[in-house]
């Protein structure tokens, strides 16, 4: 989607309580359609209370289709599926180009959409897990989504559907260059209440919306940039503009995770962003539980926010999904917001302070894990013509 188009709602969505609150109250709304597409979709307390809302909105005469990750959700039971299908949800695991055994390779639907009646929508970062939602013993994952209301949905419903029947391709049109897209304004002129368009990252269909959004709002920022990445792992383009954004006199702040459920990720990302520090960007760790949101702030004038990581998997292999948004009172909130994180509960860190870097050997460590990351990553997706 290249163009802006203007949504009658646009707001911000925490993970917790406040995002399934507002994914049952759209499944309990639906009249018509409902469309589910999910990373992972748990056998859990949250899991199963979805579950069930969706299938009483079958009942009430909704149609709805789900398609999950088929490795991200490996782990939900048979009867889980069944007990779906069987009360009339049309339900598919993603298709991979290659599978062996529980290993499937070539693309991963990593987005997560959910659509109603081609009306309404929730774009972001989070599955449908209790570790999103949060518990009695630990607090929710750090996350985000947009709740999006209004005509503009209905290129979300026509998404998923082509994702649901396997016509990936449909859609395709001629592009004048096929590895260096024109340049799109990543920043629409005023007015720019309610406006929002959706960027997918699928490139084996050629599809780069969000890496190139993220390449143009780094190139464009004049005055702040802040960065909340997940599972960080940058090409060196993004982080030539990154330094380039510190040269030319912008405020780059990262905001990573303190806890991490990939350890050796963890590592990998402590080694990236020791060398961005001494480059002037300020590094923050985020300390209450696992961080798992993308998020781009410029200038307090634009945001994406969705599922895209700023590593190699989102790049060249997953689906993914961010909605761009440019409504001054959606970035005024998520800006006030993320303000609030980096005050009251992250720490920011310096390339002397860096915890897993404190000593030669924990140095020795974060390098190796890094190579190794970038090694398989390269394996697996070798790096195109333009980031080398």
């Amino acid at each position: 989607m290249k163009a802006y188009a203007r949504a009658e709602r646009v707001e911000l969505v925490h993970s917790g309580e406040d995002y399934f609150r507002r994914l049952q109250a759209l499944i309990a709304a639906a009249q018509k359609t409902l469309h589910i597409q999910v990373y992972i979709w748990a056998d859990d307390r949250t899991g199963r209370e979805i579950a069930e809302a969706v299938l009483a909105a079958v009942r009430r005469g909704v149609q709805v289709w789900v398609v999950v990750d088929g490795f991200g959700s490996s782990a939900l039971p048979r009867a889980f599926v069944q007990h779906l299908t069987q009360g009339g949800v049309r339900f598919r695991f993603f298709r991979h180009i290659v599978s062996f055994w529980r290993w499937q390779g070539g693309r991963t639907l990593h987005h997560k959409v959910v659509v109603a009646d081609a009306r309404q929508a929730l774009v972001g970062g989070i599955n449908l897990a209790d570790k999103y939602r949060g518990t009695a013993q630990a607090p929710p994952w750090l996350d985000f989504a947009v709740y999006i209301e209004g005509h503009v949905c209905q290129h979300l419903h026509d998404l998923c559907d082509d994702i649901y029947r396997h016509q990936y391709w449909r859609r395709l049109g001629p592009q004048r260059n096929r590895w260096f897209p024109a340049q799109a304004k990543w920043l629409p002129p005023p007015p720019r209440e309610g406006l929002v368009r959706f960027r997918l990252n699928d490139w084996l269909r050629r599809k780069s919306e969000v890496f190139y959004s993220y390449l143009h709002a780094l190139r464009g920022a004049e005055r702040s940039l802040t960065l909340v990445a997940s599972y960080f792992l940058p090409g060196l383009t993004i982080q030539r503009q990154l330094t380039r954004a510190v040269k030319r006199g912008v405020e780059v702040r990262l905001l990573l995770t303190g806890p991490s459920d990939v350890p050796p990720m963890k590592w990998a990302e402590r080694y990236v962003a020791y060398h961005l520090i001494r480059r002037g960007v300020r590094v923050f760790l985020w300390q209450k539980s696992v961080m798992h949101g993308k998020v781009i702030l410029v200038d307090g004038l634009w945001a994406s926010v969705g599922s895209f990581n700023l590593n190699p998997l989102s790049r060249f292999r997953s689906l993914e999904m961010n909605v761009d948004v440019a409504d001054p009172a959606f970035v005024s909130t998520l800006s006030e917001y993320i303000e609030g994180l980096f005050e009251h509960s992250c720490v920011e860190i310096t390339a002397q302070q860096l915890p897993e870097l404190a000593n030669f050997w924990t140095r020795i460590k974060a390098r190796t894990a890094f190579y190794l990351a970038v090694l398989a990553m390269r394996v697996l997706f070798p790096p195109s013509r333009w980031e080398r």
